[in-house]
Formats: C-alpha cells, structure tokens, sequence
C-alpha cells in the first residue's frame, strides 16, 4: 500500500533492497538486513526478513512524524566516530552557535588523538557505554589524568550532539578531578626572579598577565588597534567565553606597553611578538626559567616509583640518575603561565575586593570558577582557620568547666 514502502532487487546485487520515504519527504534505499546472531547481514533470499526490516525503518520515520526519535537513514547509520569527529572540528572552526570562527588548538587536537585511535573506525551508532568504558580503563591504563580523560570523554559526547546522534553512553558520569585541581600561585619574589631569568620578550608577556590576570592566549593575540585610550578592547574573537572585554590601562601596564612599542616590528600588527613573529609555543624557555628558579623540575620520562608516578629528578645535564638516560624534552613539573592568572585572582580578593569587582577583571563568567582560580582560602589561610576553630572550642570548655566549678561551690 501507499506510504508502505517496497523491496525489490537490483540489477547486479545478491542482496534484497527496500526503498521508503524519510519524514521529509526524500527517498531512501538501502540493503534489508537480519540478524545473525550478534551480527547484522544483507538479505539474500528471504523474502519475510526482508519485509520486516523495511516495516521497521517505516515505523522508525511514523514515530518521528509523531514526535518520537529523531529517523536514522542508512548515511547516518554508516557514519564512523572519525566522520563525526571531523564534523565537531568542522563545527569549532565554523565558531558553533556564536558563529565567531577560531582554529582548533593543540590540546583540542590532543584529546581527540586517543579517540580516533581507539574508536575511530567503529561506526558511530555501534559505541555504546561497553566500548566507552574500554576507552577509559585503556586511557587509566596509559596513566592518564582524570581530568585528561574527561577532556576526550567531553569531546565525545559534543561529536554525538553535532552530528545529531543518539548517544547510548548519555549518562556516563566524568571521572573525580579533585586531586586534579591546580592551586599554583607565585609570591612577589618569585615573580621578580621569573622576569630576570626569562627572555625580554616573554617577560613583558609574564609580567603583563600578572598585573592583569589575563589568559596567555588573550595576551599573544593582542594587537595594536586594541589600545584604545585608557583601556585595551579585545574582541569576542580572542576571548575564551566569546564575550569582548576591557583591560584597564594601569601604570604597570602603561610601563609594558611603552617598552613594546620600542620593541615594535612596521610589519608585526602583534604588541607581543618574538622579532617580529607570533609567540606560538614558549613552552622551552618558561620550563628552562621555572627549573633555574627552583619552581619546576624536569623529569625522566621511564623511571617511576612503586606507586607509578615519576619521581626521578634529571641533573644539570638532563641525564637521569636511575636508568642514564639523556633527555631532550623531558618532562616538566611545576609552575605554569597560567599561574599568574591564580594569582592575579588571589591577590585582588585579598586586597579587599569582592567576588564581583575581581571578576570584572579576571573575565570570568561564574562566581564558581573565580572562586576555583582565586583559591580563596589558601593551604596556610585553612591551617590559620582551623587553630582559630579549635583555640574558641578550647575556650569555650574552659568555660563550661569554670562555670560547672561555680555551680558545684554554691550548692555546698
């Protein structure tokens, strides 16, 4: 009957195939399959298989006429994890619901490596919480971070919601980050060793982002036509949230921003650059600053305790003491650029500002998250807490005791 659907044989295939109409309206045709097992296969004889899948793709598209789930055609169903993960980058660089295009960074590209490599040739609507779970416990295997792998787990479910595809693993709960949460700050000693020890031209950038608390990628993004009178106006373009906002111009900032326009390349647009190139990765010279000044460490990548965690400490020459290797890009431990925003944060509510005048500054869009970055309440500020705590508690029974005493004397 009409709206019913066919199968019928094509010329040159063994298979049955089914031709139907999606809900709006455009054909679709496509190999009846039937299960074997676990497994799905092609129709090849069996006329009634092959009707009772097409009746149910049919009822599939009448179920999304009435408001139920979204119809699944057969493109959508042979869409492997790679296809949707390149609509997402497709879907980044395009600047999503803003429309605000920006280019996919090196963390970003980082994240989805692990996916492509161990669910990218699965088809996207086959991963269910099964494969998922695998994909974690293979990351944990890895010694991988928690909050690293909540990261890919993020960038999952977002390839999913682009591509429009029921995701069978919606309720996957992210792993425990809070042995995770970075709480660095620097003193104004340690800032002023980091601004002699790094070269001239990342020491503007370190300095610039501890007197304003601005995001390093804000920073190097941050060009000429921006300064603007008293204050620097960057763009939603070159914000983390999307949202334009000003920087005021302090005497510090004033004091940088000097130095850079003697600095200043005719055809560098950049007020930070490096000879007249864009600042790309610092990375090199910030860990070289931060081990010279006690505030990181290099490590061997091999060797690790009993517990798995690295713990050899490289010497002068980058050789390590256990095994004897040398390494040219060891790894790091310790401060960070980001650093400098912590304290920035800190520093401002310290000084007596509220939550709200700090994160006109700062930039940051939720009282949660400045209240994560600023570290309100610091290792030492909670010990201070907890001796002010317990000194009223102790006083507070020495009270009750002399007033027990007191009571005891009057009734005798």
């Amino acid at each position: 009957m009409r709206g019913d659907g066919r199968v019928f044989r094509r010329k040159g295939s063994p298979f049955l195939w089914c031709a139907y109409y999606d809900a709006k309206g455009v054909e679709k045709r496509e190999v009846c399959l039937k299960r074997n097992g676990e497994k799905l296969e092609a129709t090849t004889e069996n006329d009634e298989l092959a009707r009772k899948y097409l009746r149910k793709q049919v009822d599939a598209v009448s179920a999304e006429k009435l408001g139920g789930p979204a119809f699944l055609g057969p493109e959508m169903r042979r869409l492997s994890l790679n296809a949707i993960l390149d609509k997402l980058e497709a879907h980044y660089k395009l600047g999503g619901k803003r429309g605000i295009p920006r280019e996919i960074g090196p963390q970003m590209k980082s994240h989805i490596k692990p996916l492509r490599a161990f669910l990218g040739d699965r088809r996207a609507v086959a991963i269910d919480m099964t494969k998922v779970q695998e994909f974690v416990s293979f990351l944990l295997s890895k010694r991988k971070q928690n909050a690293t792998i909540n990261r890919s787990l993020q960038l999952l479910k977002q390839a999913y919601k682009v591509s429009k595809l029921p995701c069978a693993f919606s309720d996957l709960s992210l792993l425990d980050e809070s042995a995770n949460v970075r709480k660095g700050k620097f003193s104004q000693p340690e800032v002023a060793r980091l601004l002699i020890t790094l070269p001239k031209y990342l020491a503007d950038v370190a300095e610039f982002a501890y007197e304003t608390g601005a995001r390093a990628g804000e920073i190097l993004k941050m060009r000429w036509n921006y300064v603007k009178g008293d204050a620097i106006e960057v763009p939603a373009l070159d914000t983390k949230n999307r949202k334009a906002r000003s920087i005021v111009i302090t005497d510090t900032v004033l004091e940088i921003i000097a130095r850079r326009r003697k600095a200043r390349v005719p055809s560098c647009d950049l007020v930070f650059h490096h000879e007249g190139n864009a600042i790309k990765d610092y990375r090199k010279a910030w860990y070289s600053a931060c081990v010279l000044n006690g505030l990181g460490r290099f490590l061997c990548r091999i060797c690790r305790n009993e517990h798995g965690t690295r713990d050899s400490v490289l010497d002068a020459e980058r050789q390590c003491p256990k095994c004897g290797k040398k390494w040219e890009v060891p790894k790091y431990e310790g401060s960070i650029m980001h650093d400098f925003r912590r304290s920035a944060a800190h520093d401002m509510w310290r000084a007596g500002s509220t939550i709200e005048e700090c994160m006109e500054v700062t930039g940051h869009a939720t009282q949660a998250m400045f209240k994560r970055y600023a570290d309100l309440f610091s290792e030492d500020e909670r010990r201070a807490m907890q001796r002010k705590v317990q000194e009223r508690r102790h006083l507070w029974r020495e009270e009750q005791v002399a007033a027990m005493a007191r009571t005891g004397a009057l009734a005798n």
